[in-house]
């Protein structure tokens, strides 16, 4: 018996609603992937609509009248009836996500967005099973292990980027020790917490103080963006490190080796102090 996923799209423009409702049913209800789609314009009909057929997964724009996404997904997650719905939150601006994130969504999507790669989002939301719930995969710290990064997640979104053309980037982080001998577990809890983003973005535990962010449907403008956000946070928050960035992007590169890209990268950002972009300094 085939089981229907519930999606809830909450936008305070009917237009924005309807073109999702079109792209959605179009992309599903094929096969074995069926969505039933229902409608709201603020959080507070949201909630209620929820309240009465909890959703697989919410659609939430930030800036609505009455109740904005925010308040609303912070409601959202603190009712335990709601702990298994994904919520993926729509926002005009890359500032808005970390609030978005901090109030409990589990991804983000910038607008005006790109209909295919919503729809990838959506799909992975409702039909791919999270990573977490294999703990084998992880390490003590719920980072994805390098072995495992290379055994079941590089292979396998390098081929859905190139079958579906649309972007990945890799971001390796290397962190240096300012005026402290080593990182206790508050430090490693902070700075896991300040890489810990997107459900999509599979966060790795590379090497000694070295951590890999693997952006799924992120342009190589969108991940220097966040690049620059994520490094600006762990020199603001933890001042006695300082962070070192390299960034490979599939989209621009002329060959599909990403992870010899991003280690290139990485060492030449050592070497010169810059965000390296694709063995290239960027502004």
């Amino acid at each position: 018996m085939l089981t229907e996923k519930k999606l809830l799209i909450v936008d305070d423009e009917k237009g924005v609603r309807h073109a999702l409702i079109r792209g959605i049913r179009h992309k599903f209800n094929k096969q074995s992937n069926l969505v039933s789609i229902s409608e709201a314009s603020n959080g507070q009909e949201a909630i209620d609509k929820a309240n009465n057929i909890p959703p697989d997964l919410i659609l939430m724009d930030i800036r609505m009248p009455i109740m904005n996404g925010l308040k609303a997904c912070r409601i959202l997650r603190s009712d335990s009836k709601f702990a298994a719905t994904k919520i993926i939150i729509l926002t005009c601006e890359i500032t808005e996500e970390s609030e978005g994130l901090l109030s409990g969504a589990d991804d983000y999507v910038i607008k005006p967005f790109d209909i295919k790669t919503l729809l990838i989002r959506i799909e992975r939301g409702l039909f791919q099973p999270r990573l977490e719930s294999n703990p084998v995969m992880l390490d003590d710290n719920g980072l994805i292990t390098k072995e495992c990064f290379f055994d079941t997640c590089i292979s396998y979104e390098v081929a859905r980027a190139k079958r579906f053309h649309h972007p990945l980037s890799l971001l390796l982080f290397k962190v240096e020790l300012r005026n402290v001998v080593e990182l206790n577990d508050n430090h490693h809890e902070s700075l896991i917490n300040i890489f810990k983003r997107r459900t999509s973005d599979k966060v790795v535990h590379w090497g000694e103080k070295t951590f890999a962010l693997l952006l799924t449907e992120t342009d190589a403008n969108d991940a220097t963006l966040l690049a620059k956000h994520i490094a600006h946070k762990i020199e603001h928050r933890l001042g006695f490190l300082r962070a070192y960035v390299g960034i490979a992007n599939l989209e621009d590169t002329l060959c599909d080796d990403i992870i010899g890209n991003a280690e290139s990268s990485l060492r030449e950002a050592l070497r010169t102090g810059n965000i390296i972009l694709n063995r290239l300094a960027v502004p």
